[in-house]
C-alpha cells in the first residue's frame, strides 16, 4: 500500500511539474505571438510611411517636370 500511494505522490508530483513546464512553455509562445504580431504592426507602419514619403516625392517630381515644361515653353 505504501508502495502505490508513494507511486500516486511521485506521479502527482511529475504531473504538477510537467504543468508547470507547459505553462511556461504556453506564456513564452503567448510572448513570442505577441512580439511577432508588434513586428508586424510596425513593418506596415514603415511601408505606409515610406509608401507616403514615395507618393509625395512623385508628386515633387511631376511639379518639378511640369516647372520644366513651362519654361521651355516659354523659352521657345
Amino acid at each position: 500500500m505504501e508502495d502505490r500511494i508513494s507511486s500516486l505522490e511521485s506521479l502527482t508530483q511529475l504531473s504538477i511539474t510537467m504543468t508547470r513546464i507547459l505553462n511556461e512553455h504556453m506564456n513564452a509562445m503567448d510572448e513570442r505571438q505577441r512580439q511577432a504580431e508588434e513586428n508586424q504592426r510596425l513593418a506596415e507602419e514603415r511601408q505606409r510611411e515610406r509608401d507616403e514619403l514615395l507618393q509625395q516625392l512623385v508628386q515633387a517630381v511631376a511639379v518639378m517636370q511640369a516647372d520644366i515644361v513651362r519654361i521651355d515653353e516659354t523659352h521657345s
